[in-house]
């Protein structure tokens, strides 16, 4: 039951100490899918615009840069997530801090390896959104903007923004508000896991005694 107890609580804890997490790692900063209505197929793309669309992100995000690109977020996002705990109620809990650290670890790799192995598909994905989404003007306009000194700077600094010193200062501000609530929660969440535990352990032992009886 501990387990159980625990493992709910640590969720709550990492799951409030790095908000919009997904989000950040998910896309680069210039780079949105239009949304689809429904879970229907998507339209048909013009190969003349997907053309167009895979120099823009092989001009913009080249291939050999993509996986550090990823990883680098990872890291700035996680070491903003981790300085934040630390500056809650379990920062002198040593044994909670190097369970946190091995956690931590642990996610780190897991997604980085699973985005290491999905970026050739995400960007193809892209690609063919950018196509569907931007006429075939637009995206001429696009491929020259990315072609020019200052385009090339923008794509590149884009998915570095979570670094700069007052992205990073607003994610912290952020995160203290979330964490403020973090307490009320974790009650919450711990309490639902006691009630399950304590209703699965006591059908357990109806169901024993139904069964010797």
């Amino acid at each position: 039951m501990k387990a159980v107890i625990a493992a709910t609580a640590f969720a709550t804890l990492v799951t409030a100490a790095a908000p919009g997490f997904a989000e950040e790692v998910q896309k680069p900063a210039t780079v949105a899918a239009p949304e689809q209505p429904g879970t229907g197929p998507a339209s048909p793309v013009d190969p003349s615009s997907l053309a167009i669309a895979h120099e823009i992100l092989t001009l913009g995000f080249p291939p050999e840069k993509r996986e550090q690109m990823f990883a680098s977020v990872i890291d700035a996002i996680m070491a903003q997530a981790r300085s934040n705990v630390q500056l809650q109620k379990f920062s002198d809990d040593k044994e909670f801090q190097a369970i946190l650290d091995r956690s931590n670890l642990r996610m780190m790799e897991a997604m980085k390896a699973s985005i290491s192995a999905a970026i050739p598909d995400y960007f193809e994905a892209m690609a063919r959104a950018y196509a569907r989404d931007f006429s075939a003007d637009d995206l001429n306009a696009i491929l020259s903007f990315v072609k020019t000194p200052a385009g090339q700077h923008y794509l590149e600094r884009s998915s570095q923004i979570v670094k700069d010193p007052d992205v990073a200062l607003a994610g912290r501000r952020m995160t203290a508000q979330l964490m403020a609530k973090l307490p009320d929660i974790m009650a919450e969440n711990i309490k639902d896991a006691e009630d399950y535990v304590a209703k699965k352990e006591k059908q357990a032992k109806a169901s024993h005694i139904a069964h010797i009886s």
